[in-house]
């Protein structure tokens, strides 16, 4: 695939959204259909993706001590302290990390931290761990870290064999829209086994829209 297929295949799509304009902004999401794998060496790809520019807009939530609570209060949607960690029953923490999009701990109550929530975050996939830059210390700079997250996107095909990602919205313009699917392109093509030959479909989609095959 090349940066001209993308960019008809936009076209196409931002023509039907000025055509069928709604009281909300559609997002545009790109969508890869991968062939079936034929055998166990072709592992499902599991990673995380920095897009060249950010289109979500993300809550954020600190697992930390008292010497940097002042500091994460200002930066993260929640912050909770590791005082508080046994006030969390497991129904708490099921509704806390599907209202959060990422979370963060503090590098020294690591072992509190997931001694109570690692067993769910683990399985939501929302661990902090410093793959995804999501481990904190004192002398972090919160705001550039929770700024790298906000352009992170996770890239899962362990449960179906596809992957759909918002690379846009109404407004982002064309050029950065292309450059956030070459970069996912890019991705999955590299993590696959037979590389392009791995890849049965590729689509645009507006919230609302028709697909548009590229």
């Amino acid at each position: 695939m090349d940066k001209e297929n993308v960019e008809n295949a936009l076209k196409e799509v931002i023509k039907d959204l000025g055509e069928n304009k709604k009281k909300f902004k559609q997002s545009i999401d790109f969508i890869v259909v991968l062939r079936p794998r034929k055998n166990k060496s072709e592992v499902p790809i599991d990673g995380v993706l920095s897009l060249p520019s950010a289109v979500n807009e993300i809550k954020t939530c600190a697992f930390v001590d008292k010497d940097i609570s002042v500091k994460a209060n200002e930066v993260f949607s929640k912050t909770i302290l590791k005082d508080d960690f046994q006030s969390f029953d497991k129904k708490m923490i099921r509704k806390m990390i599907k209202e959060y999009d990422f979370f963060f701990a503090e590098a020294s109550i690591m072992a509190q931290m997931a001694a109570k929530f690692g067993k769910q975050l683990t399985v939501a996939n929302k661990m902090p761990n410093p793959k995804t830059n999501t481990i904190v210390s004192p002398s972090s700079d919160l705001k550039t870290q929770v700024k790298k997250v906000e352009s992170m996107v996770r890239i899962n095909t362990k449960k179906i064999n596809a992957v759909s990602v918002k690379v846009g919205d109404e407004g982002l313009p064309s050029e950065k829209i292309t450059e956030n699917v070459m970069a996912v392109y890019s991705f999955i093509k590299a993590n696959l086994l037979n590389g392009d030959a791995g890849i049965k479909h590729m689509y645009l989609k507006a919230t609302m829209g028709k697909k548009v095959e590229i």
